[in-house]
């Protein structure tokens, strides 16, 4: 039973990166952009890294 809520539990989690993804993808397209690329970019690829 302990191994099952184990895995039940580590499965669950591992799903954090799938949420995140979007985020990372959107703030690397929009960090490309030049001048104002980084300062708005750093943002939102910062809500992916808080996430995981």
């Amino acid at each position: 039973m302990r191994v099952a809520l184990l895995l039940l539990a580590g499965l669950a989690l591992s799903g954090c990166g799938l949420v995140a993804l979007p985020f990372r993808v959107t703030g690397d397209v929009i960090q490309v952009v030049p001048v104002v690329g980084k300062p708005i970019g750093a943002p939102i690829h910062a809500v992916g890294d808080a996430i995981d």
